[in-house]
Formats: structure tokens, sequence, C-alpha cells
């Protein structure tokens, strides 16, 4: 149960950084930001 909320929690959080890295580019890049919510999403769905 506690690995599931830890995989959740790591999900939750690379999404919010993709969506900052998207809206801010300049921060990191575009497609980093890409592949963070693409993993965040995997991670929730698994």
């Amino acid at each position: 149960m506690e690995e599931k909320t830890t995989k959740e929690i790591i999900g939750i959080v690379a999404i919010i950084l993709g969506v900052l890295i998207i809206v801010y580019p300049y921060l990191i890049g575009w497609l980093a930001g890409i592949f963070l919510v693409i993993y965040g999403v995997l991670e929730l769905i698994r």
C-alpha cells in the first residue's frame, strides 16, 4: 500500500513539474516538461 501511495505522489509531482516546465520553457526545456507529464500520467495509471 505504501509503495502505491509513493508512486502516486511521485506521479503527481511529475505532472506538476511538467506543467510548470511547459508553461515556463526557459526553466529546463519544453521536451523535459512533456516527458514529465507523460511519465506522471503513466505512473498514475499503473
